[in-house]
């Protein structure tokens, strides 16, 4: 969990073979969370501003509420009237345009895919209710992925090719998916479950070479009314039927230094425990295993209560890239979240104010000798 910049508007990644061979290590990227809220006509800034970084590789939350506001009459067609792509036009042809791969994570539920109804935090913030029909989900992924699939020409932008596609947010998580429980019972990996199985193929059906990401677990330990833990959730999700065809991502925001060996799940040292019980689900073990999100916060915050200075927060960056099971072919990527901070969440490379940290020129050196692999060329 992290809490992103304050949204503008309110809208109503077997046990045995765990760690695989080693391979050439995992690429980084990049998170700019002020950019899901920033208006489409100032998105240039942010972009140049993740430019700058030399990042080749960055994750956008991209909600369903604003692309679709209202209901739109044939669902999987890009081109209904009801959708409003001015900001994702802005934001994914700007990246792509500045060499820069997006993955693209959608979340935040429209009110009319929740019976009219939405919830957040702190007032409302984003919808974090599970849309009644996952079908209407599916439908909106597949109208993404075709206006994206470099084959659609969109005007003012040409043809943009987006290839990382993530379902949801920390779903694991209530504050993102709700209901977590109805009474004992969990009921949010059954809702995500069929949100995934149904988006996965309608993407790849309009997508050629898509690469969808599932899971998205957000980084908690311990199963509570707050939410599922890691290693549960994942057991959850093979419970519910999550079907092969996807890869994992899992989000990890440890209390100690990346190199101390701890039980904490999850955590760098048990991240082999992640990648074993992916293992077990259909087609787990040719799953990749994304890492969307990581950080360590350098400033109090009421969401978190570790914090480390500034050189540590460089010096852990650095650590992370040493670790051997981050030099598998397992493991394709970290995203580091996030460019700057804001009041809620210091985990980024620049200060509130602006101001670089030390970790902005460890962050530069690293994409310059991890750089990206394969698809994740843009």
């Amino acid at each position: 969990m992290r809490v992103r910049a304050p949204r503008v508007i309110a809208v109503a990644l077997v046990v045995g073979a765990a760690i695989p061979a080693m391979g050439m290590g995992a690429a980084i990227g990049l998170q700019d969370d002020r950019l899901a809220v920033q208006p489409a006509n100032l998105v240039a800034d942010r972009i140049a501003m993740l430019q700058s970084t030399g990042t080749k590789v960055s994750r956008i939350d991209l909600f369903w509420a604003t692309a679709a506001p209202t209901v739109p009459t044939t669902p999987t067609d890009p081109n209904d009237p009801a959708y409003v792509w001015e900001w994702a036009d802005a934001v994914l042809g700007g990246l792509v345009g500045a060499g820069i791969q997006p993955i693209v994570t959608v979340w935040n539920a429209p009110a009319w895919a929740t019976g009219g109804r939405t919830q957040g935090i702190r007032g409302v913030v984003w919808n974090s209710l599970s849309p009644t029909n996952p079908q209407a989900f599916a439908d909106f992924m597949q109208a993404l992925a075709t206006r994206y699939n470099g084959q659609t020409v969109i005007p003012g932008w040409g043809q943009v090719k987006v290839t990382f596609f993530e379902i949801w947010n920390e779903p694991n998580l209530q504050i993102y998916l709700y209901p977590q429980y109805v009474g004992r019972r969990a009921v949010s990996p059954s809702a995500y479950v069929k949100m995934a199985n149904l988006a996965t193929p309608a993407i790849k059906a309009v997508n050629p070479g898509a690469v969808v990401i599932s899971g998205v677990t957000g980084p908690k330990g311990k199963s509570d009314t707050s939410g599922r833990g890691t290693l549960d959730w994942i057991s959850d999700l093979k419970t519910a039927g999550l079907k092969a065809g996807s890869h994992y991502s899992q989000h990890i925001y440890p209390a100690s230094a990346p190199a101390t060996v701890n039980r904490a799940v999850p955590s760098w040292s048990t991240l082999n425990r992640v990648i074993a019980a992916v293992n077990t689900l259909p087609g787990g073990r040719a799953k990749k295993i994304y890492i969307t999100e990581a950080s360590y916060t350098t400033a109090w915050t009421p969401y978190r209560s570790v914090m480390v200075t500034p050189a540590k927060q460089a010096a852990f960056m650095k650590q992370i890239f040493t670790l051997p099971i981050i030099k598998t072919s397992r493991i394709p990527l970290v995203v580091w979240f996030q460019l700057q901070d804001n009041r809620d969440w210091p985990g980024g490379l620049l200060t509130d104010a602006g101001a670089a940290k030390p970790s902005l020129a460890v962050f530069k050196s690293l994409v310059t000798r991890n750089p990206p692999k394969g698809n994740l060329i843009p």
